[in-house]
C-alpha cells in the first residue's frame, strides 16, 4: 500500500488528492452514481473483504503496518499498542467472507439480494433489494473501525459511499479503506468510494457533502445529529446510530459468591475506556437495602482492581479528566449525607460510586461505573423515561428469571440483553440499536408487468 504524506487526507475514487483538489471536486458528488456502469457485485465485496482480512492477520504486511501507525499515532488516535492489535485483530475477524454472507442471508435474505423473487402474496410481482444510491457516513470519532464497518455495509447493500472522518484523526479510514479498494481487482469498490476529512465546522463542505445523498449515516452524540440533519437535502433518509447508554444488572438470583461473575463485569467495563456505546456506565442491584447495595459495590471495586492490569491505561483529554474528577469529588462529598460510597484505584484508574438514587446517569468513563439500587418490581418504572437512549443490558440471573427479566428490560426500552462478559461482544447479522445496517442502507422495491414471468425469475435465480 503506498504510503500517503498527512497533507493529502482525501481519497477519492482510487486516487489522494489535496484539500484544493478535493473542494474542487466537492460539487461533483452528485454525477458519481450515474457515471457508473451497472450494479456493484456483492461477490466482489466479499472477495475484497476475504483478501484484506488475510493481511490484516498478518503483522509483517504493509497494510498492517501502516494501519497500526494510524491507531498508534500519538498526535491523533493515540491507541496503546495491545488496543491497536486489538482493533485490527478484530476488524479481520468483521471482514470475514462468511460471517458478510451470513449478515446479508440475516438481513436481505441472501448473498444476491439485488436479484427478484417472487412476492409472496401477490400473483406475478417479483421484489428485491436495491441500493439506496449515494450514501453518506459521518464516522464516529470514539471508535476508529466504526466508519469502515459501515462503508463495508454501505458496499454489501451496493451503495456509492462517501465518508467524513473529523478533521483531527489520523488517515485509518482512508487508508483502510484504500487496501479494501486495492483488494478488488475488478476496481468496482474503488469507483465506489470516496473519503474526505474535515471538522464539521466547516459548513460549506459538509452541505455539499450532503448535497447528492440520497441517505445519511451519522454516528456520534445528539448534537453531532442535529447539526448533519440541518443539511439534508429533502426526502434523504437519516440513519442515526447512537447515542445509547448500557448498563449491567446483578439479580438478587444469580449466585456470585466464586468471584468470577464480577470480574466478567469489570473485564466488560475496562475494555475500550467504556467508550463503545454497549459498555456498561451503570450496575445496578436487584436490591432495595442499602448495606446490600454497598457490599455489591465493594465486590465490583475488588473486581476491578484485579483485572485493571490485563488493561491498557488510556490516555485522557483534560476536559475528559476533569469530568471524572469532578463527578468522583461530588460523590465522594455526598458520602457525608449517607447518599453514596465511592471505591477507587490509588492510582485513579477506575472508579466505583455507589448511589442510593435509582435514576440512571452516564458515567464520565475510563473505569468509572455508577451502582445503584433497582429492584426487578422498579425496572420499568425508573428506566423507561430513558427509553430512547437504553441499549445493552448485561445480566446476570438464575436462568428461570432470564426471560422475564429480559422481558421487562425489553419493555423499558433496551435492545440487548446479553450476559456479563459478552455486552462489547456482537454476531453476524445482529441489529444494531433495534435496527438491520444493511435494510436501512437499502431500498424494498417491486415489479408486477401483468405478464407471466416466470422464465425469466427462473433465469435471474440461476444467475444469482
Amino acid at each position: 500500500m503506498t504510503t500517503v504524506p498527512h497533507t493529502t487526507p482525501y481519497y477519492w475514487q482510487g486516487e489522494w488528492v489535496d484539500e484544493e483538489e478535493a473542494g474542487r471536486r466537492l460539487g461533483t458528488l452528485g454525477g458519481i452514481l450515474p457515471a457508473l456502469t451497472g450494479s456493484l457485485d456483492v461477490h466482489h465485496v466479499l472477495a475484497a473483504c476475504g483478501r484484506l482480512a488475510a493481511l490484516l492477520a498478518n503483522p509483517d504486511s504493509p497494510e498492517y503496518r501502516r494501519l497500526f501507525a494510524d491507531l498508534t499515532d500519538p498526535a491523533t488516535t493515540a491507541l496503546p499498542t495491545a488496543d491497536a492489535k486489538l482493533s485490527l485483530a478484530s476488524l479481520a475477524e468483521a471482514f470475514a467472507p462468511e460471517l458478510l454472507a451470513a449478515q446479508l442471508t440475516a438481513e436481505l435474505g441472501g448473498t444476491a439480494p439485488h436479484h427478484p423473487v417472487p412476492a409472496p402474496f401477490a400473483d406475478g410481482a417479483a421484489e428485491l433489494w436495491q441500493p439506496i444510491g449515494t450514501l453518506v457516513h459521518i464516522a464516529p470519532k470514539n471508535v476508529a473501525a466504526g466508519g469502515v464497518l459501515s462503508v463495508v455495509e454501505g458496499l454489501l447493500a451496493g451503495n456509492v459511499n462517501i465518508v467524513k472522518t473529523s478533521g483531527t484523526e489520523s488517515l485509518f479510514t482512508q487508508h483502510a479503506l484504500a487496501a479494501l479498494a486495492d483488494a478488488d481487482p475488478s476496481g468496482e469498490l474503488r469507483s465506489r468510494l470516496v473519503v474526505l476529512r474535515f471538522s464539521s465546522r466547516n459548513t460549506e463542505w459538509l452541505r455539499e457533502l450532503c448535497r447528492p445523498a440520497d441517505a445519511v449515516a451519522v454516528w456520534g452524540t445528539e448534537e453531532a445529529v442535529e447539526g448533519v440533519a440541518r443539511f439534508l437535502p429533502s426526502g434523504c433518509r437519516l440513519v442515526e446510530w447512537g447515542p445509547k447508554i448500557s448498563l449491567a444488572y446483578l439479580d438478587r438470583t444469580g449466585a456470585r459468591r466464586d468471584g468470577e461473575t464480577l470480574r466478567k463485569l469489570a473485564r466488560d467495563i475496562l475494555r475500550n475506556g467504556q467508550r463503545t456505546c454497549t459498555s456498561p456506565q451503570v450496575v445496578y442491584v436487584d436490591t432495595a437495602d442499602r448495606d446490600v447495595l454497598f457490599a455489591e459495590a465493594r465486590a465490583v471495586a475488588d473486581a476491578l482492581s484485579a483485572e485493571a492490569s490485563h488493561f491498557p491505561v488510556l490516555p485522557r483529554e483534560t476536559a475528559e479528566q476533569a469530568e471524572i474528577t469532578n463527578v468522583v469529588t461530588v460523590a465522594h462529598l455526598e458520602e457525608h449525607l449517607g447518599l453514596t460510597r465511592t471505591f477507587s484505584a490509588p492510582d485513579g484508574t477506575w472508579h466505583v460510586l455507589a448511589d442510593t438514587r435509582p435514576g440512571l446517569a452516564a458515567s464520565p468513563l475510563f473505569g468509572t461505573v455508577w451502582v445503584k439500587p433497582l429492584p426487578r418490581e422498579e425496572i420499568v418504572r425508573v428506566l423507561h423515561p430513558m427509553r430512547r437512549y437504553l441499549q445493552t443490558v448485561g445480566l446476570h440471573a438464575e436462568g428461570s428469571s432470564t426471560v422475564p427479566l429480559a422481558g421487562e428490560f425489553f419493555r423499558a426500552g433496551a435492545l440487548r440483553v446479553v450476559p456479563l462478559g459478552a455486552m462489547l461482544e456482537s454476531y453476524a447479522g445482529e441489529p444494531h440499536d433495534g435496527q438491520l445496517a444493511l435494510q436501512r442502507y437499502s431500498r424494498r422495491v417491486s415489479i408486477a408487468t401483468g405478464e407471466d414471468r416466470g422464465e425469466w425469475l427462473q433465469a435471474e435465480a440461476e444467475a444469482a
